[in-house]
């Protein structure tokens, strides 16, 4: 999955639970699904941070 498509189902979640379009039961799951997209997401984010940082000191080394 990328996190694009992370985002976009945990932007369909969000609108699900906002509309409350599902019952009790699924509302909980939804939650469950929607905390580790938030996770994954993070994740990414900050893998994406770490490389730029890497990419910047090596240019800075470079210089």
């Amino acid at each position: 999955m990328t996190y694009e498509e992370a985002e976009a189902r945990l932007e369909e979640l969000v609108a699900c639970i906002e509309n409350r379009e599902y019952p009790i039961d699924r509302l909980v799951e939804a939650l469950k699904e929607a905390r580790k997209l938030i996770r994954y997401c993070h994740q990414k984010i900050y893998e994406a941070d770490e490389e730029v940082k890497k990419i910047l000191e090596s240019d800075k080394e470079e210089s």
